[in-house]
């Protein structure tokens, strides 16, 4: 009965050094395939989850496979951070056996961009921005309502929230009368026309010898547009429309996504 036992730990352990093999063989292929999809300069990390992989590649539905490149160059952004998610990403088993394979049908498709602070820095010219979820009062007035919250995930089972815009709370040093200045902003993060548009609204000074006094307004103006701007963020994964923006620690995020995908020779299609 030990001797049995022994034997079958064993059998499962290679099962599983086998199955994880295969996924890893499957995963290098799919980065390939997927670099040449994206148009990028490098293999994109892929992930395979679920388990045990052998029997997703044997009825043809990886239930969960995950891409993502970093530092993508996108216009004079250079550090874009790409993911998509496939979800019930299937494919003809036969095809594979055959060496035919060159269409994956795809339940649901999330893709998004991640611009990071650094690389908006560069871009407005605050070389040490920080980006963070604005508190969810932020933007609220007496007597009225906030613009929204800055969380990345508001999908939540309400259908009234408006996803295309959100709050974002913007750090960074700004000259003010000659002297470097620690200010923090809240802006409005929208989506228009598949670019992101941040709206700065309100300023507190941080550091420097006017976080005493009130700012005149003519240099309250002037810092606040040093934040106003429009980033184009590029085409989402598998040109995947945006509809939706959201916030996290140290990047802007812009997603969307598509059902019923089919990702072939001719390109992708939905429906």
């Amino acid at each position: 009965m030990k001797k049995l036992a022994i034997t079958l730990v064993i059998v499962i352990g290679l099962l599983v050094a086998a199955d994880f093999g295969a996924a890893a063989i499957a995963e290098y292929q799919v980065s390939k395939k997927m670099r040449q999809e994206l148009a990028l300069n490098e293999d994109p990390s892929v992930r395979i989850n679920g388990f045990p992989f052998l029997y997703q590649a044997a009825v043809g539905d990886f239930r969960d496979v995950r891409l993502a490149a970093q530092a993508v160059k996108v216009g004079q952004l250079s550090e874009v951070g790409i993911e998509a998610d496939l979800h019930h990403a299937r494919v003809s088993t036969p095809d594979v056996v055959a060496g035919k394979a060159d269409r994956i049908q795809v339940d649901e498709l999330v893709g998004r961009v991640k611009l990071k602070a650094s690389d908006v820095g560069r871009f407005i010219g605050i070389t040490d921005l920080t980006i963070n979820p604005a508190p969810k009062d932020a933007l609220t007035s007496e007597g009225g309502s906030s613009e929204g919250s800055g969380d990345a995930d508001q999908s939540g089972p309400s259908s009234t929230v408006d996803r295309t815009r959100t709050t974002v709370q913007l750090d960074g040093s700004v000259n003010i009368a000659g002297e470097q200045t620690k200010v923090k902003v809240i802006a409005v993060l929208s989506l228009l026309n598949g670019q992101l548009k941040i709206e700065p609204r309100k300023l507190d000074i941080v550091t420097g010898s006017y976080g005493e006094i009130p700012l005149p307004e003519v240099f309250e103006r002037s810092v606040l547009e040093q934040f106003n701007t429009s980033l184009d963020p590029g085409l989402l994964p598998f040109k995947v429309t945006p509809t939706a923006v959201g916030v996290e620690r140290g990047a802007l995020i812009v997603e969307g996504s598509a059902a019923n995908v089919t990702i072939g020779p001719g390109g992708m299609t939905t429906g």
